[in-house]
């Protein structure tokens, strides 16, 4: 019981410690993405004729912003009877002091279609250390995840992946990625306040 309550603690600790935004995308224009060190990298097999693209409002509204601001990726990525997987990775950014990303995904509201998604934590390369098996995109409006991952050297990206069966697929939306990475500073206090913490449980032992 001490030990899980020293736990909470620490964890209420990191949510209020201060965090520097490092990608901000609102997808205002998909166009531009690639400029901003963004990568679409569609291996469906077969090859469809699509990639990630602006999104459409005649589908839905984007999550925040201007209707069509968000990025969206359909079937078209694809064939019918193969498989797909389309990427779309952040720019590249520290993992140094741990990292949490925030985003916003739906699929349109369309009878007799199963959206897959799967999403995560990959290094430079492209090769996944972190990734969540893949889901079915909700179709009720849109719906925030968040993904958090603990300090470790080098930098990453964060890969979202549109996959599943081309005939069962139909049209995703992602809005409002957000990847923030704690303050130097930010570490020292938590560490410190930790600290503070197993020294008061010692003096009760005592």
């Amino acid at each position: 019981m001490k030990n899980a309550l020293l736990a909470l603690l620490i964890s209420g600790m990191m949510a209020s410690a201060s965090a520097t935004v490092v990608v901000d995308e609102g997808f205002d224009d998909v166009s531009t993405l690639q400029n901003k060190g963004w990568i679409i990298d569609n291996k469906s097999a077969p090859l469809g004729t699509l990639n990630w693209f602006q999104g459409d409002q005649t589908k839905f509204d984007a999550q925040s912003g201007a209707p069509e601001s968000f990025a969206a990726t359909s079937f078209s990525s694809g064939v019918d009877g193969g498989t797909l997987n389309n990427w779309l990775y952040t720019p590249e950014f520290s993992t140094l002091l741990g990292v949490t990303v925030s985003f916003w995904l739906r699929a349109v509201d369309e009878e007799g279609y199963s959206d897959k998604f799967a999403f995560g934590f990959v290094d430079t390369d492209g090769v996944g250390f972190n990734l969540v098996p893949s889901f079915t995109v909700g179709k009720n409006g849109w719906t925030q995840y968040t993904a958090w991952i603990g300090p470790r050297e080098g930098s990453a990206r964060f890969g979202f992946q549109y996959t599943g069966e081309t005939a069962e697929s139909n049209y995703v939306g992602l809005d409002s990625v957000v990847v923030d990475v704690p303050e130097p500073s930010s570490i020292l206090i938590l560490a410190a306040g930790a600290m503070g913490l197993v020294a008061a449980r010692r003096r009760k032992r005592v």
